[in-house]
């Protein structure tokens, strides 16, 4: 059975980007957040692969917090793989100028973000 981020997971996760990496802590849509969560669990979606795809887009475009989207996007999406027993295997920094360049162009949605992610994530052991 799959687990799934809650509203006080990503919240935490938040907290401690802000903390780290800078920034303004706060909310700015709390039924984006959950919005972006839950969608996930529609049953729409053919794999975790695809769900983490859903969330990462979500989490950025939806735009539920005041500072740090992108970052937690990643790092939730990140820590929803390994919750489920798969990790990206690829450098930090090649993912963070991959994520860049499809939001440079444009293209930082499910259509673009699925076929990635797919190719970087594997079981973990």
């Amino acid at each position: 059975m799959k687990e799934y981020l809650t509203v006080p997971d990503v919240l935490a996760i938040h907290s401690i980007l802000i903390k780290r990496y800078g920034g303004t802590l706060g909310i700015c849509d709390a039924g984006a957040l959950e919005s972006a969560l839950f969608r996930l669990q529609s049953g729409y979606y053919v794999d975790i692969v695809a769900e983490a795809a859903a969330l990462m887009e979500s989490l950025t475009i939806n735009h539920p917090f005041v500072d740090g989207n992108k970052r937690v996007a990643f790092a939730a999406t990140d820590i929803f793989l390994r919750m489920n027993g798969y990790r990206i295997n690829c450098e930090s920094m090649i993912i963070y100028a991959d994520m860049m360049q499809m939001f440079e162009a444009g293209t930082f949605d499910f259509a673009h973000l699925e076929p990635w992610l797919r190719k970087l994530v594997i079981k973990a052991s």
